[in-house]
């Protein structure tokens, strides 16, 4: 059953110098609109391109800041012409870039990103050169902790540790949006407040079959929300052991790759505004659904009325 209660899920510390304070790593997107899924040893025409600076953590702070929220985000840049790109995107956004190191010599994150024309599912490729990521001594922990909500993705897992742990000492809500399990992610979990994931995420995790009891099975490690979005399926979601289903809005859907990004964005954007755990996942379902419908990740982010007016329909 849906949660109903009028009561927050969450009470959030009410000042801080930011709203969300995001950590994670940038990219320079390539989105290559395809007829269907290449094969090894063929060739087709591009129905579409487009190339823009992109990231999970960085596309849902850049959502926050274009809905009135204030944002930081703290990630490494590469000196190329991406990393360059990346920084001055997100600087022209609102979000501020002021503890984001630029790696000397060090090429930026690169993803290619091919969308499938009649469903606008994605597939994902990336490289990353491995001194691009940010260690534990290099982080400013004040101000990962000025945050009311602290956004992460997890890659670097001991950066991502420390501070995850910093910001709960502060009072900040955490929430995670990790892609893959790794051998420390229940040492992450442990510190999570909220854990959005893909719908494969907890059965890899848990080993457990049926999604409701991996989601189960996932919040007893930590998280007091834990949901998998499942994409044209909605999401479910389980807090304080119980689950539930949140459906999706239908759209005509031209690429999902932001719609991730967006669902976060818009649960985080609902949490801090103190809503009911129900109208804040609804209202996640709406800027995902509307993120699907433009090509390009943060060409996708809906303006706030779209998404409110979608969300109370």
């Amino acid at each position: 059953m849906p949660q109903r209660d009028s009561a927050p899920l969450f009470h959030l510390r009410p000042h801080a110098r930011f709203d969300v304070v995001g950590f994670g790593f940038n990219t320079f997107d390539h989105v290559c609109v395809v007829p269907r899924p290449p094969r090894i040893d063929g060739k087709q025409r591009l129905r579409a391109y487009t190339e823009m600076p992109g990231g999970q953590v960085p596309t849902a702070l850049v959502a926050l800041q274009r809905w009135q929220l204030r944002t930081a985000y703290v990630g490494p840049f590469g000196d190329d012409a991406g990393g360059r790109a990346q920084r001055d995107a997100l600087s022209a956004a609102g979000v501020d870039v002021s503890a984001c190191p630029t790696r000397a010599g060090v090429s930026s994150q690169t993803s290619v990103i091919l969308v499938d024309e009649m469903s606008g599912e994605r597939s994902v490729l990336w490289t990353r050169p491995e001194p691009l990521g940010l260690r534990p001594e290099e982080l400013d922990l004040t101000f990962l902790a000025d945050g009311r909500a602290l956004l992460l993705d997890g890659a670097e897992i001991d950066s991502a540790l420390l501070a995850a742990e910093c910001a709960r000492e502060a009072g900040a809500l955490v929430m995670l949006d990790v892609d893959e399990p790794g051998p420390r992610t229940d040492a992450l979990l442990a510190l999570s407040d909220a854990v959005i994931v893909s719908e494969q995420f907890p059965r890899q995790l848990t080993g457990a079959a049926d999604l409701r009891d991996a989601l189960r099975q996932m919040a007893a490690r930590g998280p007091r929300l834990a949901a998998a979005t499942l994409g044209v399926g909605g999401a479910v979601v389980c807090t304080d052991d119980r689950v539930w289903h949140v459906p999706s809005f239908r759209v005509a859907v031209v690429d999902s790759t932001s719609a991730g990004d967006l669902f976060h964005a818009g649960c985080l954007y609902g949490l801090l505004q103190d809503w009911p755990l129900d109208r804040a996942l609804r209202f996640a379902s709406a800027a995902a659904a509307l993120a699907c419908q433009t090509l390009g990740g943060r060409a996708s982010i809906p303006d706030l009325d779209a998404v409110v007016a979608l969300a109370a329909s």
